[in-house]
Order: structure tokens, then sequence, then C-alpha cells
């Protein structure tokens, strides 16, 4: 398959390559405004906000079959509420680990 793609850079040949000297402003400059406002139901949720990667994208597929299975729906009632099955499932062993009854990893 890699012996199907074209080198873009083979039509040059030893002709040099020049460095960038000026970059385009529009690179540089971050945007000014959003095209919406932030509602307040953005600004509500990010005190409660956390992104989690985890080890193995099955973990994800897993977590989305148990709220489909629960019947738990996110507010647009379609989608799986993935967020309410890993509190449901995570708030009991949370309040062990700060209890102590659960070690740390790796003691």
């Amino acid at each position: 398959m890699q012996e199907d793609r074209r080198d873009p850079f083979a039509d040059l040949g030893d002709e040099p390559v020049e460095a960038l000297q000026v970059v385009p402003q529009v690179l540089t400059q971050r945007p000014t405004q959003r095209r919406t406002p932030v509602r307040p139901s953005e600004i509500r949720r990010r005190s409660r906000k956390v992104t989690v990667t985890f080890s193995d994208a099955s973990t994800v597929k897993r977590l989305r079959a148990l709220a489909e299975q629960w019947g738990l729906t996110g507010p647009d009632g379609q989608r799986p509420n993935v967020s309410a099955v890993v509190e449901y499932l995570l708030l009991p062993q949370l309040e062990r680990a700060e209890q102590g009854e659960i070690r740390a990893p790796g003691m």
C-alpha cells in the first residue's frame, strides 16, 4: 500500500527548500469570539466536567452498552448516558477509597 503513495516532494529535485520567513497572520491569531454566546448550562457544567481516557477502547463500548441496557439516556433522549453509569459505579468505590478501604495502585 505504501508503494502506491506519491511522494509530494519528488518534483522538487535538487531545488533548495527555503524556510518560511513570515508566518501568515491567520495561523498565529486566535479566534476572538465564539460564534454563539456561552450558555448558562455550559458555565454550570465546567466545574463538574472531567475527561477520562481509558487504557482500552472496549471500556467505553462496555459503558455505553450498560447505559443502553439500563435505559439511561442523555438529555437528547437518544444517546446512552455514560456519565450516569460511571457516576453510579464510581461513587461507592470512591467513598471506600477515601475511607482507606481500598489501597492506592502499586501499594
